[in-house]
């Protein structure tokens, strides 16, 4: 027998399918299918009421290619969607459990009769396992059910609609002894199906006429709470049924679920919400992130799969997962397995393929729940194509989004605005979308979930080119609004504004540029977005998205030098800081500098140098420095730019601490806070630092090393530190605990505030992705460890050491070989601390810390027995430091060389030596090195009133 042939003409239902011809009918009008969708339709129709396995739907459709199981299944969904435009009752593509589909003649698939209705369907509450997370829900909607004869639980799919539900009754059930009745709904495939699947469940064999009277006088009998589960696809049938029921019956009460209100009399819809989840930016420990909701559940059903516990180490991992499943309870349950064999950062990484883990493995849930996919699937079929057409295009907002924004991404559409709005209104009512209102106005926002999933259908769709440079436009017009607000704005205000939208800006750029989506539009993307960058500390996205971008400027030729001055100077605003390459940076520097020249502008040419000086100082060199700040002086006074004019004010202080000139760095300073204090606008310079935390920090160190009152210092070194944790800027933060917060912390043993710090270092450090000033966090830490006494291990600081020296050479460095010698010293490795010693006077000590160095070297020398060079070592200190005007290392020299001459009973020397640097200090009396001055001249005191008594008694 031959083959059987199919034929040229398929039909289904209403439509009609022209294999040859690749056209599709539904009567007389052609229904529009992509290409995918077309070639899927065929493949089914060829094999029409036999189940096509995905393998061959894969060959058929993407031959030779390897695509993702997801990929089948959108395409699906989208072809569902498109066919019931046209017959909204249908659904012709059947899903054969773990195989395949096959295309079907009937609407439903099946033929459902009241024979097989009992099996939809039952009168039975379903299993309810240990419920989290959702007792205020439950005990509101207890209540709400209780004075409410129709409540509607409405919400997202996979949100828990259903387990609240069952929940509720369960509790209504026991409390006041009524009759349940659960109707699951989501099996049936047309709204016919609804009266009948409940009087099947409800054992009424009466004729189609009469079934709803005999559904309402048995309902009638008792009191009652009937559960309609899953009602979103057949609302309108549900809406009929419940009015009627509640009209005819005075004792039933009615409790729905659903993904969009039923709009019935006398409905009352509670919105279900997502699981509370830890807010992002903090670092808490598992206990603290368990009293979440969203955790809890994950870790809870993790533990029932196989005694799963959360650790320290994975609380913040394990919250970051349940922030970007956005506290779905199905998501959360389906992912929740994984933590047994995979680590928690694994699955975090994987959750970049939204899909690939949520697939649950229970076969007893409904189809709709085995997989967030095929929820988001069974929402996406209901939409009009208006709808669709929304959701897709809203998917390209990586945050909430105001409807003027997205009317800017589908314009390619020419959609009338209110068709727009309508959808909207109508995705919102249907859950795929929710609402935030802010104090300005209202935004829309997509659970990461289905804007992963829109996403994936708007790639689908070929619209993503379009959406994505209507997309890159609209945040390009943004940031432009952005530079002009931010000269009238309060800077915390215009923070607030952008701060949230560097997510946006980031994808608009990489479209642009990185994708070569428009490559102009790109540059003028990085240009405009650098301000935004600045606030956020984003170091290294500034310099990649720079360089990328001047690259790609003489690519393609581009002669708009105002934007190739703002790209260098942007690179060159971040180069200082991260640079190993001396002469790259000089000469990125110098470009910048000459470019703004050229086309006459004085703001960018002051930009340009205070990079090139502050670039200079940094490693302690300030020779070539000196004539860069004189061109910044005057570049800054013909233009008036007071900003610039205080950063040389900065810069000529960090000059004068390299050369030890503590009287002129603290009137510099003093004078400068008071100018930033009385500034009218508040504004202040964002080249660098936070000016007014940076001059407090400098002002603070300065005053505790170079003047009597290193009280003072201290206090302004604490109040700095407190600023630069609650300004929420990274660089501030890195720059000021780096230089001058936590050395005076160590130095001063505070350890509590410096351990605090420290963590914040680090933790910036990594958020901020600049990695370049890690040796100097782990500096600080292990000598932390040593000083204070909680560990002995001489091998982490020399590597903390190892570290340093090849490190960036903006670090300074010669501070922190000192503190690591002294923590050294505490744990008694003299050896160790001496091999740091020779190698910094090897180099060449920086003048400021000379005078450390030298007494840090003479402990060695006396821990050898030589105390003649000890001697010799310290008296040198004492004199460098007298003649720097260092008190803080003049006082410690004299403290030692009392001390030295202590022990060798020159009491007298000894307080010649200590008594005229002591008395002159005229506060900070409770810090270590005041205090261990006073002791040593108490003893001094002692020894001679000793020496006195026993000179006495011999006479």
């Amino acid at each position: 027998m031959a083959p059987r042939q199919p034929p040229e003409i398929v039909t289904f239902g209403p439509f009609r399918l022209h294999l040859k011809l690749r056209r599709l009918f539904h009567d007389e009008e052609e229904v529009r299918l992509g290409n995918r969708a077309m070639e899927l339709l065929i493949a089914l129709a060829r094999k029409k009421g036999e189940v096509v396995t995905k393998r061959d739907l894969f060959d058929a459709v993407w031959p030779g290619i390897f695509i993702e199981d997801g990929n089948l299944k959108v395409t699906i969904a989208s072809l569902r969607r498109t066919l019931r435009k046209y017959s909204a009752m249908g659904n012709y593509i059947q899903t054969f459990s773990n195989r395949g589909y096959w295309l079907s003649d009937q609407a439903d698939g099946v033929a459902p009769d009241d024979g097989n209705l009992q099996s939809i369907a039952s009168t039975q509450l379903p299993h309810l396992g240990n419920v989290i997370g959702r007792a205020d829900e439950i005990a509101e909607l207890c209540k709400t059910v209780g004075v409410s004869r129709l409540t509607n639980i409405v919400g997202a799919g996979g949100i828990g609609k259903t387990t609240v539900a069952i929940a509720v009754a369960r509790i209504v059930e026991g409390e006041e002894e009524v009759s349940v009745t659960f109707v699951d709904l989501s099996r049936i495939t047309d709204e016919e199906y609804v009266i009948p699947s409940l009087a099947a469940v409800l054992g009424i064999n009466s004729g189609s006429q009469d079934r709803l009277d005999a559904i309402s006088s048995t309902l009638a009998k008792r009191a009652t709470l009937l559960v309609l589960d899953t009602c979103e696809h057949v609302s309108n049938a549900v809406a009929h049924l419940c009015e009627v029921v509640l009209k005819r019956t005075e004792s039933v009460r009615i409790l729905c679920t659903s993904r969009q209100a039923l709009r019935a009399k006398h409905e009352k819809v509670v919105w279900l919400a997502p699981l509370g989840v830890p807010p992002a930016g903090v670092a808490p420990a598992a206990e603290e992130v368990l009293a979440y909701p969203a955790p809890k559940l994950l870790v809870e059903r993790a533990s029932e799969a196989g005694h799963y516990k959360l650790t320290d180490r994975d609380a913040e991992t394990v919250a970051e997962i349940c922030r970007r499943l956005d506290g779905l309870p199905l998501a959360i349950e389906l992912i929740a397995p994984r933590l047994l064999v995979e680590a928690a950062a694994d699955v975090l990484r994987e959750l970049d393929n939204r899909f690939a883990g949520l697939t649950g493995r229970e076969l007893e849930a409904p189809p709709r729940q085995r997989t967030l996919l095929a929820t988001l699937e069974w929402s996406y079929a209901m939409l009009t194509e208006t709808e669709a057409a929304v959701l897709r295009a809203a998917s390209i907002f990586a945050h909430p989004f105001e409807p003027g924004a997205l009317l800017r991404v589908i314009h390619h559409r020419q959609f009338d605005p209110a068709l727009v709005f309508d959808a909207l209104a109508g995705l919102r009512s249907k859950s795929m979308l929710s609402i935030e209102h802010s104090s300005d106005d209202m935004r829309y926002r997509l659970l990461d979930s289905t804007r992963a999933f829109a996403a994936s259908l708007l790639e689908t769709s070929g619209e993503v080119e379009q959406v994505s440079a209507a997309y890159a436009r609209y945040v390009l017009e943004v940031f432009e609004r952005s530079i002009t607000e931010r000269a009238r704005l309060p800077a915390q205000k215009w923070y607030a504004t952008y701060a949230t939208r560097a997510e946006e800006l980031r994808k608009a750029i990489t479209w642009a540029l990185y994708q070569n989506g428009d490559t102009l539009l790109g540059l003028r993307l990085v240009a405009i977005g650098l301000p935004l960058w600045h606030e956020l500390s984003m170091i290294e996205d500034a310099r990649r998205n720079c360089e990328e971008a001047l690259t790609a400027y003489d690519r393609i030729s581009c002669s708009e030098r105002a934007l190739q001055l703002k790209l260098l100077l942007g690179l060159a605003a971040v180069t200082r800081f991260i640079s190993t390459d001396t002469d790259k940076a000089i000469a990125t520097f110098e470009k910048a500098i000459k470019l703004s020249r050229d086309v006459g502008d004085k703001d960018a040419e002051c930009q340009g140098l205070v990079a090139l000086a502050s670039y200079r100082l940094l490693p302690g060199y300030r020779t070539a420095a000196q004539e860069t700040l004189a061109q910044l002086k005057n570049a800054a006074m013909q233009s008036g730019n007071r900003p610039a004019l205080w950063e040389h004010e900065t810069l000529l202080a960090e000059m004068d601490v390299i050369q030890s000139d503590y009287p002129a760095v603290i009137a510099r300073l003093e004078r400068l806070r008071e100018q930033i204090r009385n500034a009218s606008d508040g504004t202040a310079s964002r080249f660098d630092a936070d000016i007014r935390i940076r001059t407090e920090n400098t002002l603070g160190a300065a005053q505790w090393l170079g003047s009597q009152r290193p009280g003072t210092g201290l206090r302004r070194v604490q109040t700095a530190a407190h600023w630069a944790l609650e300004a929420h800027h990274g660089w501030t933060l890195i720059y000021c605990f780096t230089r001058g917060i936590l050395f005076i912390l160590s130095e001063c043993r505070d350890y509590a505030l410096g351990g605090h710090c420290l963590a914040k270092l680090r933790e910036a450090i990594d958020r901020y992705d600049m990695p370049t000033w890690t040796p100097v966090a782990v500096c600080y830490a292990e000598a932390f460890d040593a000083l204070s006494g909680s560990r002995r291990d001489p091998d982490a600081i020399m590597r903390a050491f190892d570290q340093l020296r090849t490190g960036l050479p903006q670090h300074g460095r010669h501070v922190y070989y000192a503190l690591l010698a002294r923590a050294l010293h505490a744990i008694g490795c003299v050896d160790e601390a001496a091999r740091i010693l020779n190698y910094v006077f090897e180099i060449g000590p920086q003048r400021s810390m000379l005078p450390e160095l030298l007494r840090l070297k003479a402990i060695e020398e006396r821990s050898k027995g030589r105390d003649d060079d000890a001697h010799s070592t310290l008296s040198r200190a004492l004199a460098i430091a007298e003649d720097h005007g260092s008190w803080a290392w003049r006082l410690r020299a004299a403290t030692d060389l009392a001390s030295l001459l202590l022990e060798k009973f020159q009491v007298n020397d000894a307080k010649t030596v200590l008594e005229p640097v002591y008395g002159q200090f005229l506060d900070g009396f409770v810090t270590p090195d005041l205090q261990r001055a006073n002791k040593v001249l108490d003893d001094l005191n002692s020894s001679n009133l000793m020496s006195t008594v026993g000179v006495a008694a011999s006479r």
